[in-house]
């Protein structure tokens, strides 16, 4: 047990949410550019990708093809990268439910973003994720075999996690991202 304690996991979301080549010209917006990305940070130390993709004017999507081709171009030109692959469901506020989890659904990665609520996103929009969508995702997710990487964006979050654990909906151990502040 205390060599688990010494265990350092990195996650990097070489997109983000957000970040366009005017917030800084690195941020990597093609597949080819993530999938690069991706593989320099896994040769860096990285275990986890968290994957957002962009369409063409560089706005986040949820575009299924845009994961796919990502997937494709990593696993193809880099097949010695064994990182864990964790996608995003809310890489576009405008997309509808099925199309925030088609790309799980198709391309199975091990994991997930399952963010375990609703809020205000930038000042600017509602993110929403109301109860029937979170107890969709979770019960698709376990079908699936896709890990929810529940990201929990306040302390209340937390606490919809717990609830969704109890209810069957998520099952243990659960697996956190802290977005904080």
């Amino acid at each position: 047990m205390s060599e688990l304690k010494n265990k350092t996991i990195i996650t990097v979301a070489t997109t983000g949410a957000w970040p366009t080549k005017a917030n800084n010209p690195n941020v990597p917006m093609t597949p080819e550019e993530i999938s690069e990305d991706v593989y320099a940070c896994w040769k860096a130390g990285a275990a986890i990708a968290h994957l957002h993709m962009r369409d063409d004017e560089g706005h986040g999507t949820m575009d299924k093809e845009k994961f796919r081709k990502t997937v494709e171009l990593l696993r193809a030109n880099h097949p010695d990268c064994d990182i864990i692959l964790n996608m995003t469901t809310s890489g576009d506020i405008h997309a509808d439910d099925t199309t925030r989890q088609i790309h799980l659904k198709e391309l199975r990665p091990e994991m997930g973003s399952y963010d375990c609520g609703s809020m205000n996103w930038l000042h600017t929009s509602l993110f929403l994720n109301p109860p029937a969508f979170l107890e969709e995702l979770g019960k698709n997710m376990q079908e699936w075999g896709v890990k929810p990487e529940i990201e929990a964006f306040d302390p209340v979050m937390i606490a919809n996690a717990a609830y969704y654990l109890k209810k069957g909906v998520l099952k243990a151990p659960l697996h956190f991202q802290f977005c904080m502040g």
